[in-house]
């Protein structure tokens, strides 16, 4: 008989998830990553803005990745409106001009 295994999330430190799940690296992996699990996905009510852990992970790539010049085309974080996940998204594809 195969046995059912599950994880309480919630007894291990968010900062320690988080960063394991920076390695998944691309807006699309975290974005699967947030629809595999709520834990991953939803939003944690003792973080300080309430991000999710793939949010906060997004915020972390975006944050250290992109330069002042990409960050500055790049779309604002708005509540409710702007995630992290789609900033990622769009600087991972960036457009680029000929000048």
């Amino acid at each position: 008989a195969a046995l059912d295994a599950t994880v309480d999330l919630s007894r291990v430190d968010t900062s320690i998830v988080t960063h394991i799940s920076s390695f998944v690296g691309t807006s699309r992996g975290l974005l699967s990553l947030a629809l595999t699990c709520k834990a991953f996905g939803w939003r944690r009510p003792r973080s300080t803005p309430g991000w999710s852990v793939a949010e906060e992970s997004a915020r972390l790539a975006v944050r250290s990745g992109a330069t002042d010049g990409e960050m500055d085309s790049l779309p604002r974080y708005v509540s409710g409106v702007t995630t992290w996940l789609s900033i990622l998204h769009r600087h991972e594809h960036l457009l680029m001009f000929d000048v």
